[in-house]
């Protein structure tokens, strides 16, 4: 074989008592050819400079070896350092090192003993003793073709090092212990933009799969902070690694100041074995880099990157995309996409595969899986204040696994937004000592305060954080060291106009600083609540309510919700008002059990609440430019006071009395219900309306709009209890919510227990059925009756349960069962 004097040597490790120092010297005359051509690059402890730490340099030089080398002899197996070498060797390899370990027998000595059953080849053939040959040049030809056999095999076999494997691979999201990336990555939605007819018009594509995005030669990928970039670059190199491509990983934000092919080089050395010159002839090398910024050295880089990259995968922010790459020529060959949260789908599944990964869960249901959606949901809120990026998801859990005492929620904003603000303070650098966050929180509270006032005024100039920082000085004392690394560009919490890095952090900071300030504040708060169908100030209330021990606060919005729409009076769903219903209830069908299976249900129903969120984040829009008296605000009021309320339940139960918790539920089931009634409330309000329209439309069909207006009353009146159940839906306080259900005993209070006990259970179990079976015989009404049905074969089609539960449940439903319920999907 003929050697490329550019190739990258295999790294050997000399492992020898002293007292054999000649023979060493005598092994490496015998390889000197491999030295020589830059096959092989040796080391041994005469390296060693003096004064340096022998045990941590011999130590390192074992880890950094492609082959180790045992010079056996009676010295060596009594030396107590070269046995440790052996073992600490032997402890590598059986942890996944490509190391190969020969042992080269230089005396006679018991070596088969100490290396017992360990399946390595000694050297010379058959383990003869280099001593034992009447010519010792023939036994070193023999070592010389041993190794050189190795280091051929080393230059061809291109194996990834299990450290740098191990290193990409490793995630933080798990209290105990890390967590392998591949086994809980969910692939990101991506989109991009596809040039149609013009430079002007695009369309926007989404990339669903590996596969569709390695069908791109190049692509660009930017996503906002937290994202998920990273993992996905990390992500696209550990799967072509499974695949067996050719691929490199490059963090551009340690780009060394280095020849491009040097840069190559020293990648490929630190991530595999085997010879670089060898392994860049192979056809369609990938690149997979993360953290591209500004620079014109980076895109030097790419361009040259090119040349020797088949396919290339850059991540980097959406800040720096926007700012210096978006319109960039050299680039332009790169496929440019968008990392967006996640669906609801995309969350399920991440969910999923989180609680797979804990030890403290014994059977993970349907039902529990919706349990803990619901609660992370809770915390979500909306896109304003956290985005469905798998971080905050992650986040999320690892604070209720690893962090909160065993008595709170994983809704508690107090610890699970304290976590997240917390972490990141520590990432800037800030002590984790009490001075320091108290200060933090002290400016942070008093700079939200600052910002919600100056954004009262309904001004265009911007706000003066100089300004603030000159008055807070004078105020307060603070390190300028530490508002320095509140506004670091990694981990800071203040961007550098003043503004919040994420919404959260602004709403936390507001909420706490109106809580705390109780009294002089109170007029701030009870403005809001009066005008809480307003996003801004609901997502404050929320903050606020969580922080203080006051509830005048929850009182004020209560009694805001009762006043609310007063003059309509609650649905009861009785049999008078459900009459505008009858022809929709016919049509409805009696069986809905499908035979898709329980996971593409689930996916559908996921995708459908995609589609709510964004209609939505519409309405919210609209809400914020109508007149604060307006008809329409006043049903938002109710909507949005509901899902405060909602979070009240979920956030203090624990501390709430039975009877105001009772009254909280009552309230919010009592002024949904006056929802359903505020539009559309009868017949004669449907026949009336139906003809109105049809006068100013002459061309449509009377009967037809009727249908059409009592099909629209018929989904809101749903809606409006689904509404009243996810408000109330805590599984601890069922007991409080089936108490309310007996004191108003309605027909619509009946469907919010029977519909919140179903969304609680993490199965179908006697007890639901029992409920169904009672309800199905205290109600004889068409309506009722179909609707039950329609709910619980809407939760049987989206949850596993088991085959005699649901055989019992489809009886009383007088539907035929489908074993297909309980099939693995």
């Amino acid at each position: 074989m003929v050697y490329c004097t550019t190739m990258s040597p295999v790294r050997l490790f000399f492992s020898y008592s002293h007292k054999d120092a000649s023979y060493r010297e005598s092994m490496e005359r015998a390889i000197s050819l491999l030295i020589q051509n830059g096959t092989l690059q040796q080391w041994s402890d005469q390296q060693i400079l003096p004064g340096e730490r022998i045990s941590p340099e011999i130590a390192r030089h074992i880890n950094d070896a492609d082959v180790v080398v045992f010079l056996f002899s009676p010295d060596f197996i009594a030396s107590q350092a070269c046995r440790q070498e052996w073992e600490y060797a032997a402890q590598l390899a059986s942890e996944g090192k490509m190391l190969f370990r020969v042992p080269i027998i230089l005396r006679q000595c018991s070596w088969l003993d100490m290396i017992d059953s360990d399946d390595v080849k000694a050297l010379p053939q058959d383990g003869k003793p280099i001593a034992s040959f009447d010519d010792e040049d023939v036994g070193w030809q023999q070592v010389y073709e041993g190794i050189k056999s190795v280091v051929d095999k080393i230059r061809l076999s291109f194996t990834p090092r299990p450290e740098f494997i191990e290193a990409i691979d490793k995630t933080y999201f798990l209290s105990q212990s890390h967590l392998s990336l591949q086994e809980l990555f969910v692939f990101l939605r991506l989109t991009c933009e596809d040039p149609v007819g013009g430079e002007q018009l695009s369309r926007e594509t989404i990339v669903s799969t590996r596969e569709e995005l390695f069908e791109e030669k190049y692509a660009l990928i930017h996503g906002r902070e937290k994202s998920g970039k990273t993992a996905l670059a990390r992500h696209l190199f550990l799967t072509l690694v499974e695949q067996n491509q050719p691929v490199l990983f490059l963090d551009l934000a340690q780009l060394p100041n280095q020849p491009f092919d040097s840069v190559v080089r020293e990648l490929y050395s630190e991530q595999y074995t085997g010879d670089y010159d060898l392994w860049v002839q192979q056809p369609n090398r990938i690149l997979v880099a993360d953290n591209l910024n500004s620079g014109p050295r980076l895109l030097d880089f790419l361009v040259n990157a090119k040349e020797v990259f088949g396919s290339i995968y850059i991540t980097l922010s959406t800040e720096a995309y926007i700012s210096f790459f978006r319109d960039e020529t050299r680039l332009s060959d790169f496929k440019r996409m968008k990392i967006e949260p996640l669906s609801r789908g995309q969350q399920e599944e991440l969910i999923r595969k989180r609680l797979a990964l804990s030890d403290s869960i014994p059977e993970i249901t349907d039902g529990y899986v919706d349990q803990i959606e619901d609660e992370v949901n809770s915390i979500i809120i909306s896109e304003r204040i956290l985005p469905r990026f798998p971080f905050y998801v992650l986040s999320i859990l690892q604070s209720h696994e690893a962090y909160m005492p065993t008595h709170l929620s994983v809704t508690s904003y107090g610890h699970c937004y304290y976590v997240l603000i917390v972490a990141n303070l520590m990432r800037s650098g800030i002590s984790e000592s009490d001075d320091d966050v108290t200060a933090v929180f002290n400016f942070a509270e008093e700079l939200a305060f600052a910002i919600y006032r100056h954004s009262e005024k309904d001004i265009e100039e911007p706000f003066d954080f100089r300004g603030f920082q000159a008055d807070y000085n004078q105020r307060f004392i603070i390190k300028t060291s530490i508002v320095s690394r509140l506004m670091r560009s990694s981990h800071g919490l203040i961007n550098n106009d003043g503004s919040f890095r994420t919404d959260y952090m602004y709403y936390y900071f507001l909420g706490k600083y109106l809580a705390r300030k109780g009294e002089e504040t109170s007029r701030i708060v009870s403005a809001m609540c009066e005008d809480s169908h307003r996003e801004a100030n609901y997502l404050t209330l929320l903050f606020t309510i969580h922080h203080t021990t006051d509830d005048e606060i929850i009182d004020n919005i209560l009694l805001r919700t009762m006043c609310t729409l007063d003059h309509i009076q609650a649905a009861s769903l009785d049999k008078g008002e459900t009459r505008r219903f009858s022809n929709i209830v016919a049509d409805l069908p009696e069986n809905i059990l499908t035979d898709a299976g329980v996971a593409q249900a689930r996916a559908e129903e996921r995708a459908a609440q995609d589609k709510i969120s964004e209609v939505d984040d519409n309405e919210n829009a609209v809400v914020a430019s109508q007149e604060s008296d307006s008809p329409i605000n006043g049903m938002y009021r109710i909507l949005k006071n509901n899902k405060i309320m909602g979070q009240v339940l979920r956030n203090k139960h624990g501390s709430l009395e039975r009877a105001k918790i009772e009254e909280v539920i009552a309230i919010i089931a009592d002024s949904g219900l006056r929802l359903i009634n505020a539009v559309l409330k009868d017949e004669d309000e449907i026949t009336k309306m139906a003809i109105y329209l049809h006068d100013k439309n002459n061309d449509w069909d009377l009967p037809k709009v009727k249908q059409m207006l009592e099909y629209l009353s018929f989904i809101w009146a749903m809606t409006n209890i689904e509404e009243i159940v996810d408000a109330v839906n805590v599984r601890e306080i069922q007991g409080a919510i089936d108490s309310v259900v007996r004191s108003q005993s309605t027909p619509a209070h009946d469907l919010i227990g029977y519909f919140s006990q179903l969304d609680g259970a993490g199965e179908l179990k006697v007890a639901e059925r029992d409920k169904l079976s009672e309800l199905l015989r205290k109600h004889d009404d068409t309506f009722i009756r179909r609707v039950l049905s329609i709910r619980t074969q809407h939760y049987m089609n989206t949850h596993r349960s088991r085959a005699r539960i649901e055989q019992s449940i489809c009886s009383l439903l007088k539907i035929r069962y489908a074993p297909r319920l309980i099939a693995a999907d």
